[in-house]
């Protein structure tokens, strides 16, 4: 099996976590709360925004070292312009639930994640 390139592996159980090289972000498979319909769920996060998610019925760690090889050097970027210079935040979303977006400068672009987490600590 070819190595991924840029990505170190951080731990491998029970959670199976990388960190890019370059960019520092991180990609991370972990076991999934009760009530996800998959028991598994995979992220990549860049400067903590999620940039690629997806859940699995098992811990199919070779599908996740596919997604991370298809992806050397994942980055925020504003979608409406070619501008790489983004603000990263977070808002409430339900009560202590916090949901993060970036914003776009240039033209005034705000992107939101699909995912909502729990309080952080």
């Amino acid at each position: 099996m070819p190595r991924i390139t840029n990505w170190r592996r951080e731990s491998r159980s029970p959670t199976l976590a990388y960190r890019n090289t370059e960019t520092g972000a991180r990609a991370v498979l972990h076991r999934a709360p009760d009530s996800y319909r998959y028991k598994w769920r995979a992220a990549i996060l860049v400067d903590g925004y999620p940039v690629w998610s997806r859940g699995y019925k098992t811990k199919d760690a070779k599908s996740f070292r596919d997604e991370l090889r298809e992806r050397p050097i994942p980055a925020l970027s504003c979608p409406e312009c070619p501008n790489d210079d983004i603000v990263l935040g977070k808002k409430s979303a339900d009560g202590a639930k916090v949901q993060r977006w970036f914003d776009c400068p240039d033209c005034g672009y705000e992107g939101r994640s699909k995912i909502v987490y729990g309080a952080e600590r």
